[in-house]
Order: structure tokens, then sequence, then C-alpha cells
């Protein structure tokens, strides 16, 4: 399958950097120019949403984000393969990635998208498995988990998605990966676990010297500030109530409630 890469022409170190990786293991990849918001706004072309977004105002970072993936979308659309690979440019990759990339008889005829990583957060999978290559396994998923460093669509997928976000207004990773949005009803989604990607601020291995600075942080306010809205007490009180009714539900609806591992 084809695997394309976003990159923003001014961070030639993580280009270098996943062209090392790439290589290494024998891929090849396609460079998608990413779109910079910054430049964007520098041009006065910054895309303003015609709805309101339900997540949180996009930012010029955001939207460029969302740009590149789209622009990722119709590459594969128009492509031969059945499917790609998309990953953005500061993920950390488990063994077995040149395994999994190698063919896609592995991956279920009704799947529109794979979910590759993991952002260390719990979810909701369905408890049937199928076997995917590098010894991990492919379930449903059916609760929020989003980011989008690294996934597999399929072509129809893509060209549904390209169609559906001509007036996105919510960041790429809550369209695709959060039922409140407009793309998730539209797919079916697996997720692979153990995942065997996850971006570089929720991978625990290394020092911070290490890290790869994200350039969509600041973007984000209200997501930082809904974690201020109870105190530390109340929290502590409330979350084995909410881990019991987590359990119960989870387990009436046949699902399985999981913080996906990486390796």
């Amino acid at each position: 399958m084809n695997i394309y890469l976003i990159n923003l022409d001014r961070s030639p170190d993580r280009l270098a950097r996943m062209a090392a990786i790439f290589g290494d293991l024998g891929l090849d990849f396609t460079r998608i120019p990413a779109v910079d918001g910054a430049k964007l706004i520098a041009e006065g072309k910054l895309r303003q949403p015609e709805r309101p977004g339900l997540i949180y105002r996009l930012g010029p970072g955001e939207t460029g984000c969302f740009l590149s993936h789209r622009a990722c979308w119709e590459a594969i659309a128009s492509a031969e393969q059945e499917h790609a690979a998309v990953f953005e440019d500061d993920v950390h990759f488990g063994a077995g990635l040149a395994e999994l990339l190698g063919n896609d008889a592995w991956i279920p005829g009704d799947a529109d998208v794979v979910k590759l990583e993991t952002t260390r957060v719990h979810t909701l999978i369905e408890r049937k498995r199928l076997q995917a290559p590098a010894g991990r396994s492919l379930k449903r998923l059916r609760a929020a988990h989003t980011g989008t460093s690294g996934y597999i669509i399929s072509k129809a997928a893509a060209r549904k998605l390209f169609d559906l976000s001509k007036d996105f207004a919510d960041p790429v990773d809550q369209f695709m990966f959060n039922p409140a949005c407009a793309g998730w009803a539209h797919l079916t989604t697996y997720q692979l676990a153990p995942a065997i990607c996850i971006q570089d601020m929720f991978f625990e291995a290394g020092g911070a010297a290490e890290r790869i600075a994200s350039t969509l942080d600041n973007e984000r306010p209200e997501l930082k500030s809904q974690k201020k809205t109870m105190s530390k007490p109340l929290r502590e009180l409330i979350r084995p109530l909410q881990k019991g009714w987590w359990f119960v539900d989870s387990r009436m609806r046949g699902l399985q409630r999981l913080r996906v591992p990486f390796g």
C-alpha cells in the first residue's frame, strides 16, 4: 500500500528522521507538504469555517493540519491501490511496521479506517477480535479515540471524507474519531491493538531533550481548561463511581473498555 507522510517545509529535521526510519525498514513513502497555518495568515488565506465547530474554534495550525489530511485523502482517492497509510511526522513506531504495511489482505472488507495509533486514553471497542500482522489484533472502535498521527484508510473512505469535509469546522482527529462529529458516522473504524505508532507527546521513553515539540498544543485551550472545571477531591470521589458505571455499561453493550497499549 502507499504510505503518505505529512511534513511542513519548515521541519526538515522531522522529514530526515522519518525518512531514516522508513529507509531502514525498506519502505517507500510519498511526502505530502503540510499546509502551514502561519503562511495562511501571512497570505490572508486563513479559512473561516462557515459554521461553528462542535469541539473548539480552529486555529491556523489546526486548519492547516486538516487541509493537509484532505490533501492525503485526495491523493489516495485517485490512486490505484485500495488502501493507503497516512502518518504525521512526529510519531514513534513499534515493531513490525514493514510486515503490517506489506500488504492489505488482513484488512477487513468492511473497514473504512484502521487506526494504528494510541493516545493512551480509555475508549470502547468490540470484544470480537480479528487477527492482524505483527502479533496484533483488530477490534471495531465504538467510542472516541482521537489523534491522526497514523491510520490506514480505504480509497472509497478517502473520497468520502474529502467530500464530507468541504466545510469542516472541527479538528481533523475529532472529525474522524469522535462520534459527536460528522466524519465518524460515515466510517467503519477498527483499532489496532497494541497500537503500532504513537505521537511524540504521548511517548514515555526518552528525555525531554529528545522530545519533538508539538505545533498545535497552544491552539487547544478549551480542551485543556476542561480538566480544571472539577476540583481534585471531587474527581477522586467520583472516579470509582465512573469506573463502575463504565464497566457495567460496556459489559451490557458487549464492549470492552480499554486503554489501547503501544508496543
